[in-house]
């Protein structure tokens, strides 16, 4: 697997904002969604959490195949554009961008009825140029990276060339996308795992947000008001705002 970094001018000014806006001095208390004991206004932001894989979501870049099973010489392989649009060869335009592969391929159907009866269309993702993930906080090289595939988390923090001394290792948060759209956040005791004790170490995903907190820092409460909703969308076209979702289909941050 080849792991690239991602330009992406201005992020690591962004992590530097995020970092000084933070350093408050009180105890860091992150709690997950599922967590019957957590506070009920961070409760309110996140939905439970679920391990079930998340489906990727086509992004800026990305190179598709399009297939025609039943009339092949219409067949095509497109690259998604900034503003998530593919021009397909049979005619028309269509917005794929924070689709998953299934629903894309329903949008091309929905264009190529109007050429063709009862289209059949697969779509399918042949480089996924943006798929990446976000590593924050107390790390070596903070910023966004690409990632070919799943991996483990410790694998996503090497990304970042590790962590740096003042992280504090047995917070380390975890935010995803739920299928609804909603934010999921779980915390990862990277200490238990680095001393080899029989704890999970998640899977992290394209659109994972990855965050390693000082050893101490402002309460989780304002690190999602500022890490999430001032710093960093949360995936390609998709903006969120925490407690409801909307979608932009004419490009985004990513």
């Amino acid at each position: 697997m080849v792991l690239t970094r991602s330009p992406i001018p201005g992020i690591f000014f962004l992590f530097t904002l995020l970092l000084a806006a933070c350093g408050t001095g009180q105890a860091l208390r992150p709690v997950s969604g599922e967590d019957p004991g957590a506070d009920a206004r961070i409760k309110a932001r996140f939905a439970a959490w679920s391990d079930e894989t998340p489906a990727y979501r086509v992004g800026e870049g990305d190179k598709l195949r399009i297939l025609f099973p039943l009339t092949p010489e219409m067949n095509d392989d497109v690259v998604v554009r900034p503003d998530g649009m593919v021009t397909l060869r049979l005619g028309g335009e269509v917005m794929v961008a924070d689709l998953t592969p299934a629903a894309a391929s329903e949008a091309v159907a929905r264009s190529a009825a109007g050429r063709l009866r009862d289209p059949q269309v697969v779509v399918s993702v042949q480089d996924p140029v943006s798929a990446c993930i976000y590593v924050g906080g107390e790390v070596r090289s903070p910023g966004v990276w690409r990632m070919n595939g799943p991996m483990s988390t410790i694998a996503a923090l090497q990304l970042a060339s590790g962590v740096i001394e003042t992280a504090r290792l047995d917070k380390v948060i975890l935010i995803r996308r739920a299928p609804d759209g909603r934010p999921m956040l779980r915390l990862v005791d990277l200490r238990a795992l680095l001393e080899g004790k029989d704890v999970t170490d998640p899977r992290i995903f394209p659109g994972d947000i990855l965050y390693v907190p000082r050893s101490r820092i402002a309460e989780v409460d304002l690190w999602v008001n500022q890490f999430i909703e001032r710093v960093v969308p949360f995936q390609r076209t998709f903006n969120y705002t925490l407690g409801h979702s909307t979608t932009s289909g004419t490009g985004g941050a990513f």
